[in-house]
């Protein structure tokens, strides 16, 4: 996961950082008394569909004017502004509002503001992009506003910094589980803020285990204790999110490691006895049992008969009824 760095001072670095930012957040114009004093750092990690940036700046004023949300990044989502060291201001159409550690700033792309900043200031955004917003964060949409954090939120903001740097420093196989934890603090504070999330906590929690039992098939420890702790929930938070389709969450990912089988076996020349232990299964035996319980075939005729273009048998159940494939 590329961590980018960038460092400005001075006049000419002022020019670089006003640039820097229409691609970073969104086009705005930052203005400072003494331009030779000028000084700041920007640090951005990608991180699925959202990106978390920390940036230090010297005390500035910074506005984005409504002719400049009109421009190609313009209502490109929503970035939420969390002051981790910072004491300033934002002012907008509804007013003005304070930015602190104790608050969370919600900015859509396609709105004007003016930021103060008095003094240096360090900050922490998380960019979400459009169609994150309207598929998990409906509540974000609207004008720009500052709302209170509780103390559990203002905890769980003072874990981003820390999981910014363990997302840079992660290897491919560890970033969907810093990305989960991600989305579970991330969820959580907006909870705890009054903005709406997913309607449904429990479909939020379902939502971020899917996509960590998905990105994790090949992982040996995958596992209902292992997820949960990676998603800082407990087991029965886990159950109780999958409960609602009639499954759980050691069959889901059962499930979802049999399909993975499954296009490897239709695809590739794998040997059945390398997927049951690249997947977690006991043996081939094992994995050859549960196969043929899921697709109504075992392992080589499924192999041969797709490759055949010949259904291998069916898996005595209603494809339609089945989650996995709905999903």
């Amino acid at each position: 996961m590329p961590l980018r760095r960038q460092g400005f001072d001075g006049p000419a670095g002022l020019r670089e950082f006003n640039s820097a930012l229409r691609h970073t957040l969104v086009q705005q114009t930052v203005t400072i008394r003494d331009p030779s004093r000028f000084r700041a750092r920007i640090t951005e990690v990608p991180l699925g569909p959202l990106r978390l940036i920390s940036a230090a700046v010297a005390a500035l004023h910074s506005s984005r004017r409504p002719h400049d949300t009109t421009g190609p990044d313009a209502a490109d989502g929503v970035f939420l502004l969390l002051g981790q060291r910072a004491t300033g201001s934002i002012t907008h159409r509804g007013g003005t509002d304070p930015i602190g550690p104790d608050r969370l700033v919600v900015v859509p792309g396609s709105e004007a503001f003016d930021v103060d900043y008095p003094a240096p200031a360090h900050v922490l955004f998380v960019a979400l992009p459009r169609a994150l917003v309207t598929a998990r964060f409906p509540g974000l949409d609207g004008p720009v506003r500052s709302a209170a954090l509780d103390p559990v939120g203002r905890a769980l903001c003072r874990q981003l910094p820390h999981l910014m740097n363990a997302a840079a420093a992660a290897r491919a196989g560890q970033r969907p589980a810093v990305a989960a934890m991600v989305d579970t603090t991330l969820t959580a504070t907006l909870h705890g803020a009054g903005v709406a999330v997913d309607a449904d906590p429990v479909a939020a929690l379902r939502t971020a285990a899917e996509r960590l039992i998905e990105h994790s098939l090949a992982e040996p420890a995958l596992s209902v204790p292992w997820l949960a702790r990676r998603l800082a929930v407990s087991p029965r938070q886990l159950h109780r999110a999958f409960a609602a389709d009639g499954t759980t969450p050691h069959r889901w990912i059962q499930q979802r490691r049999l399909d993975a089988c499954a296009i490897a076996l239709a695809g590739s020349d794998v040997p059945v006895a390398q997927l049951a232990h690249r997947y977690g299964f006991a043996s081939a035996s094992h994995l050859g049992a549960l196969f043929r319980t899921r697709y109504g075939a075992p392992p080589a005729r499924w192999r041969s008969e797709q490759r055949a273009g010949r259904p291998a048998g069916h898996s005595g159940q209603d494809p339609d009824s089945d989650p996995a494939r709905r999903r």
